[in-house]
Protein backbone atom coordinates (compact mmCIF):
# COMPACT_ATOMS: atom_id res chain seq x y z
CA UNK A 1 0.00 0.00 0.00
CA UNK A 2 2.96 2.21 -0.85
CA UNK A 3 0.55 3.42 -3.60
CA UNK A 4 -1.24 5.39 -1.15
CA UNK A 5 1.27 6.60 1.36
CA UNK A 6 2.78 8.77 -1.00
CA UNK A 7 -0.02 9.34 -3.53
CA UNK A 8 -2.67 9.12 -1.05
CA UNK A 9 -5.49 8.89 -4.25
CA UNK A 10 -4.46 7.60 -7.35
CA UNK A 11 -7.61 7.83 -9.44
CA UNK A 12 -10.06 10.96 -8.29
CA UNK A 13 -13.33 11.20 -9.16
CA UNK A 14 -13.06 14.27 -11.36
CA UNK A 15 -10.87 11.87 -13.87
CA UNK A 16 -14.18 9.93 -14.99
CA UNK A 17 -16.73 13.32 -14.89
CA UNK A 18 -17.39 12.41 -18.28
CA UNK A 19 -18.58 8.72 -17.85
CA UNK A 20 -20.70 10.35 -15.33
CA UNK A 21 -23.97 12.33 -15.85
CA UNK A 22 -23.78 15.22 -13.53
CA UNK A 23 -27.67 14.76 -12.42
CA UNK A 24 -27.24 11.01 -11.64
CA UNK A 25 -27.72 9.89 -7.91
CA UNK A 26 -24.11 9.41 -6.25
CA UNK A 27 -22.91 6.04 -5.95
CA UNK A 28 -19.40 4.49 -5.33
CA UNK A 29 -16.47 6.47 -5.95
CA UNK A 30 -15.42 5.83 -10.01
CA UNK A 31 -11.90 6.59 -9.12
CA UNK A 32 -11.98 3.99 -6.34
CA UNK A 33 -13.59 1.75 -8.71
CA UNK A 34 -10.64 2.64 -10.72
CA UNK A 35 -8.65 1.39 -8.21
CA UNK A 36 -9.94 -1.58 -7.39
CA UNK A 37 -10.48 -2.76 -10.86
CA UNK A 38 -6.08 -2.31 -10.77
CA UNK A 39 -6.09 -4.18 -7.42
CA UNK A 40 -8.58 -6.78 -8.21
CA UNK A 41 -5.96 -7.46 -11.85
CA UNK A 42 -2.92 -7.86 -9.63
CA UNK A 43 -4.72 -10.27 -7.17
CA UNK A 44 -6.59 -12.13 -10.35
CA UNK A 45 -9.53 -12.15 -8.62
CA UNK A 46 -13.34 -12.11 -9.59
CA UNK A 47 -15.92 -9.60 -9.38
CA UNK A 48 -17.46 -11.07 -6.82
CA UNK A 49 -14.11 -11.61 -5.13
CA UNK A 50 -12.90 -8.05 -5.45
CA UNK A 51 -16.38 -6.68 -3.81
CA UNK A 52 -15.65 -8.83 -0.73
CA UNK A 53 -11.87 -7.95 -0.53
CA UNK A 54 -13.26 -3.96 -0.11
CA UNK A 55 -15.84 -5.10 2.96
CA UNK A 56 -13.64 -7.33 4.61
CA UNK A 57 -9.47 -6.68 4.21
CA UNK A 58 -8.19 -3.81 5.65
CA UNK A 59 -5.85 -3.60 3.41
CA UNK A 60 -7.77 -2.75 0.64
CA UNK A 61 -9.52 -0.49 2.63
CA UNK A 62 -6.53 1.46 3.72
CA UNK A 63 -5.49 1.51 0.06
CA UNK A 64 -8.74 3.02 -1.05
CA UNK A 65 -8.80 5.34 1.68
CA UNK A 66 -12.19 3.87 3.10
CA UNK A 67 -12.94 3.80 6.65
CA UNK A 68 -13.35 -0.27 8.43
CA UNK A 69 -17.02 -0.04 8.73
CA UNK A 70 -17.80 1.28 4.87
CA UNK A 71 -20.35 -1.63 3.90
CA UNK A 72 -18.41 -1.87 0.02
CA UNK A 73 -20.66 -2.43 -3.34
CA UNK A 74 -22.74 -4.73 -4.83
CA UNK A 75 -20.01 -6.34 -7.31
CA UNK A 76 -22.06 -5.77 -10.54
CA UNK A 77 -20.70 -1.92 -10.25
CA UNK A 78 -16.98 -3.54 -11.56
CA UNK A 79 -18.95 -4.97 -14.48
CA UNK A 80 -20.38 -1.59 -15.14
CA UNK A 81 -17.76 0.37 -14.64
CA UNK A 82 -15.43 -1.39 -17.31
CA UNK A 83 -18.29 -1.34 -19.52
CA UNK A 84 -18.58 2.37 -19.14
CA UNK A 85 -14.65 2.65 -19.56
CA UNK A 86 -14.78 0.59 -22.93
CA UNK A 87 -17.83 2.78 -24.64
CA UNK A 88 -15.90 5.84 -24.15
CA UNK A 89 -12.13 4.42 -24.63
CA UNK A 90 -10.76 5.75 -21.92
CA UNK A 91 -9.04 2.86 -20.36
CA UNK A 92 -5.70 3.51 -22.05
CA UNK A 93 -5.85 7.22 -20.81
CA UNK A 94 -6.57 6.29 -17.29
CA UNK A 95 -3.36 3.85 -17.14
CA UNK A 96 -1.87 6.31 -18.74
CA UNK A 97 -2.75 8.36 -16.05
CA UNK A 98 -2.17 5.78 -13.37
CA UNK A 99 1.40 5.23 -14.50
CA UNK A 100 2.43 8.58 -14.58
CA UNK A 101 1.66 9.98 -11.15
CA UNK A 102 3.67 6.61 -10.17
CA UNK A 103 6.21 7.80 -11.66
CA UNK A 104 6.15 11.29 -10.12
CA UNK A 105 6.04 9.65 -7.10
CA UNK A 106 9.20 7.36 -7.29
CA UNK A 107 6.64 4.60 -7.31
CA UNK A 108 8.02 3.39 -10.89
Amino acid sequence: MLMRDRLDVVFADEDFTHLYPADGRPGFSPGQLALVSVLQFAESLSDRAAADAVRTRIDWKYGLGLELDEPGFDYSLLGEFRDRLAESDRADQLLQLMLDRLVAAGLL
